[in-house]
């Protein structure tokens, strides 16, 4: 005899925003920058921040702040205007460019109106003094309402004839870190130096091991995110029961990671991810029902329900910056996470028990 249970299995990103986000300003990490962050002059009409092919300072670069920010705040005000970024590629790019599009996407499918935007306003920025391309730089833009550090921008800049572009942003998250940087700081290349306490690439790809709730050999503080991953993961297990099986499968994105060294020989990395939760319905006869955002994207109707058929696979994007201390000095530890954005459901009825 077959039997018929039904259980909610609401795999929502909400509650991973909440977590990460819901944290007083005097909890976040307060980075000090030591070099210059704003300039009066502004580049000539046609041209881009460092001119047609110079490879200006780090000085130089560090004095236009205001003026690449300008930029990058007409941009997203376009963006959001037209709930698109393809009219300003020059100045959005990387993980931005896609969490953005996903921002958008989600707004129309779920009919939202009123969307949380990037913040530019300056606190404190430091700017990469190499001369080797692509070329870094870290705006710790400041909450109107609080006056406080609120999110991390990471810039970048791919040739000398290109414009800064946005390339990623967080929300910073509660982290027991002193963050500062020094007038000279340098662009890390992903693979470091060996000083640190991992390369960034391997920081970033092992982070996606272990949202997937895998051993890593890099070492992490916890962190707010993995911890409302893995506590969702586990609430789903128990609403299922025996009438199926609940996993996370992560990855780290082909964008960066982009890093800048700290004057405590250590670095800021930033990189992008994509995590999977998987429902598998396994126990014949049986009801898995989703609602919410999921049974939205498949029903394509608000305050629906959707019986699963066979394994309901949804996929959300995020961004995540790290401290990486020196070699020696500690755990790496999340100072930064964007809110994950669903980009993707789908059910594979390949696997429905029933068939």
């Amino acid at each position: 005899m077959k039997t018929n249970r039904k259980f909610w299995a609401l795999a929502v990103a909400g509650g991973l925003v909440l977590s990460a986000c819901s944290s007083s300003p005097e909890e976040l990490p307060t980075p000090v920058v030591e070099s210059p962050t704003a300039s009066e002059g502004e580049t000539p009409e046609g041209e881009t921040e460092s001119g047609e092919g110079e490879t200006d300072s780090g000085s130089g670069q560090s004095q236009r702040a205001d003026q690449v920010l300008a930029g990058i705040a007409e941009a997203l005000a376009t963006a959001y205007d037209e709930r698109s970024t393809a009219t300003v590629l020059d100045r959005i790019g990387g993980p931005a460019q896609l969490t953005l599009e996903a921002v958008f996407a989600n707004a129309e499918r779920l009919g939202i109106e009123d969307i949380e935007q990037v913040s530019t306003s300056d606190a404190d920025s430091t700017w990469s003094s190499s001369s080797d391309f692509p070329r870094v730089a870290m705006v710790f833009t400041e909450n109107p309402e609080t006056g406080t550090n609120d999110q991390l921008l990471v810039l970048s800049q791919s040739d000398g004839r290109e414009n800064y572009r946005l390339w990623g942003y967080a929300d910073l998250v509660p982290a027991e870190v002193d963050i500062t940087f020094a007038t000279d700081t340098e662009a890390i290349d992903k693979d470091g130096d060996g000083t640190l306490a991992t390369s960034p690439r391997q920081g970033v790809e092992e982070y996606a091991m272990r949202l997937a709730g895998t051993d890593t050999s890099v070492t992490y503080e916890e962190d707010q995110l993995t911890s409302s991953l893995h506590a969702q993961r586990d609430s789903i297990a128990e609403s299922l029961g025996d009438t199926g099986e609940v996993s996370i499968a992560a990855r780290a994105l082909n964008h960066g990671p982009l890093s800048m060294a700290t004057e405590d020989g250590g670095a800021v990395t930033m990189g992008a991810f994509e995590y999977d939760i998987a429902i598998a319905r396994t126990e014949p006869g049986s009801t898995v029902s989703v609602g919410d955002e999921l049974a939205r994207w498949m029903t394509g109707e608000a305050d629906s329900t959707y019986d699963v058929e066979g394994t309901l696979t949804s996929t959300y994007q995020v961004t995540v910056a790290f401290y990486i201390p020196a070699k020696g000095e500690g755990n790496v530890r999340v100072i930064a996470t964007s809110s994950p954005e669903l980009i993707n459901v789908v059910d594979d009825g390949s696997t429905n028990p029933d068939s």
